[in-house]
């Protein structure tokens, strides 16, 4: 007899210790099902189960796993004599919750055959209610450790009632705040968020610990110092600004550096990513130059440029638009309206304009 292996959950959302469980599982069978369902006696159904089914596709899932919405698989009319359940454990404490489940699962839907994996060591903390707390209470230093940058967004979005929260990213003298403060101004719904204002006020820090407030030279110099000096309070101060954005916005989060490998910024605010600028180092330079800013030119070679920014999001998962602004002022405010437009529509996914 054909043994159809099935995950089920409500998975809202999903976290990295379901995926822990799904790579499991599907070691150890020709093809697993997630189902997302909808438990009426849980009152923190964040999402619908089409959304939570969504919210998988953030994940690197194996390729013998496919996932549904309890409607769609009930649609197949698989026998359950056929059905072995998978069921996670992230402790012994589990297993008298699991009892339950089991007998609920035997007597309403005649499931008879279960298979139980416990989770990794490293997962054993993880389960939506602390993906949801978390979120609530704009933890961003730990979101990273319990889902996706993709689901993290989602997370995010459904806390602030935002449309989009946007990680806008790229090299100096790319044209970032320019394109920003276009959009911003397009649409007062556009809201931006410009970290290097958190810079600023967190100088006093530096001064102290460094005897210097010149940011950029000690960044160069030495960036992991400077990330621990002030990492704790600039994420305190993205968490108040996240908190400040109206509903209904579109929050655009300016972190030039976010895609670097020793920040990574999409572990605090999602995995939707916006590349602005013209990835011309020479084009760069000279911007910055005429700005009278030749302090930034070391960040040239430091911050990613478009090639590897797209490396980045393949390897993350991350959804990244660009905006080239090797272009006139004029054709640049085209792109910004027409980007206004993609958005305003409920379009999130990702663009090369």
């Amino acid at each position: 007899m054909e043994t159809i292996f099935i995950y089920p959950g409500t998975f809202c959302p999903p976290t990295s210790g379901h995926l822990d469980i799904a790579r499991q599982a599907a070691q150890s069978c020709n093809e697993l099902y997630i189902i997302c369902s909808r438990n009426p006696h849980k009152g923190d159904n964040w999402f619908t189960p089409e959304v939570c089914c969504d919210l998988w596709r953030g994940y690197d899932l194996p390729a013998n796993v496919k996932v549904f919405t309890f409607d769609q698989f009930k649609a197949q009319s698989v026998s359950t004599q056929k059905i072995v359940m998978v069921r996670g454990l992230r402790n012994m404490n589990d297993f008298q919750q699991e009892k339950e489940v089991m007998e609920l699962n035997k007597t309403s839907f005649g499931i008879k055959r279960f298979f139980y994996i416990f989770g990794s060591e490293n997962t054993s903390d993880i389960s939506s209610s602390t993906a949801r707390e978390k979120s609530l209470n704009f933890d961003l230093n730990n979101l990273s450790h319990l889902m996706s940058p993709l689901v993290i967004s989602a997370m995010l979005e459904k806390v602030l009632g935002a449309k989009n929260i946007f990680l806008a990213v790229g090299r100096p003298g790319g044209g970032k705040s320019t394109f920003l403060k276009m959009i911003s101004e397009i649409d007062p719904q556009n809201i931006w968020i410009n970290t290097d204002e958190f810079n600023h006020q967190l100088r006093h820090i530096l001064e102290e610990k460094f005897g210097q407030s010149n940011l950029a030279q000690l960044a160069i110099k030495d960036g992991e110092a400077v990330k621990k000096a002030i990492a704790e309070p600039w994420l305190k101060m993205l968490a108040e600004s996240l908190k400040s954005a109206p509903a209904e916005s579109n929050v655009f989060v300016e972190v030039a550096y976010g895609l670097q490998i020793d920040k990574n910024i999409f572990r605090f605010v999602g995995g939707k990513v916006i590349y602005i600028g013209c990835d011309n180092k020479e084009t760069n330079l000279a911007r910055i130059n005429g700005r009278h800013t030749p302090e930034l030119a070391g960040f040239i070679d430091l911050i990613p440029g478009y090639e590897e920014s797209v490396d980045i999001a393949k390897s993350n998962g991350l959804s990244l638009s660009f905006i080239n602004t090797d272009c006139s002022i004029k054709e640049l405010t085209k792109k910004a309206y027409f980007f206004n437009e993609l958005i305003s529509k409920g379009g999130n996914n990702a663009y090369v304009i």
